[in-house]
């Protein structure tokens, strides 16, 4: 009788210890926390879980919807929202097509007024913010200042996604989420879409996606849209 009231007790112990270890996905309103999801998508090494991917080693860009050239004219822009070393691959890119531009990775928004195309390049590396001597706070107000002066100028702006799924942190994402709105052409680093964040939003807003499997196709992609 003595063991079974022992087997019993050692259960519901287990049971009580499972319990704490669940994780809270409400916030102290009761509320669901809306960074709850994405945090159980991930695996306990912080990387994205698997998922279907539509470029590969032998298809290595994907183009979904039809890109409209003729929107992006002279003088273009390439500038950094959040200093990672993205925009540096899109400059190296560029210099290889032979395009003509202007590469201001921490361009302030008073000196972009005359650009009719800029392509901003989305990631946040704490690195490139401490060496470009700029905090978190700094960078999101420059780039909702870009933004703001982007819609009054009507230029034509381009959102780039290359640094894959180790540039979908917080101050990426917000990043990100001021830019999507006034873009008209994507371009992402397909591992960086592992929550379809930006196949999804393409698809709502009529958006023209380009995906890339490395950032070395980013060459192509922009022979592609600016060589004659």
């Amino acid at each position: 009788m003595k063991k079974i009231f022992a087997l019993v007790l050692a259960a519901l112990m287990l049971l009580a210890l499972a319990a704490c270890g669940r994780q809270d996905t409400t916030s102290p309103t009761g509320q669901a926390d809306p960074n709850a999801a994405t945090q159980a998508t991930l695996d306990p090494s912080g990387t994205a879980p698997a998922f279907d991917m539509q470029t590969s080693e032998d298809k290595r860009i994907v183009n979904i919807g039809t890109v409209d050239k003729t929107l992006y004219a002279a003088p273009i822009l390439v500038t950094s929202f959040g200093q990672s070393t993205d925009a540096s691959t899109i400059d190296t890119a560029l210099k290889r097509v032979g395009g003509t531009y202007s590469y201001l990775p921490q361009v302030a928004a008073d000196a972009v007024g005359s650009y009719k195309t800029m392509i901003i390049c989305v990631g946040a590396s704490t690195k490139g913010l401490g060496q470009a001597g700029i905090d978190e706070k700094d960078e999101v107000a420059r780039a909702e200042a870009i933004m703001a002066k982007a819609k009054e100028t009507g230029a034509q702006v381009i959102f780039v996604h290359i640094g894959g799924e180790t540039r979908r942190g917080a101050l990426s994402d917000q990043l990100a989420d001021l830019v999507l709105p006034q873009c008209s052409y994507m371009i992402v680093k397909e591992d960086a879409n592992w929550d379809y964040k930006f196949t999804k939003y393409a698809e709502e807003h009529s958006l023209p996606l380009t995906l890339i499997f490395g950032q070395k196709d980013t060459v192509q992609v922009m022979s592609d849209l600016f060589s004659k």
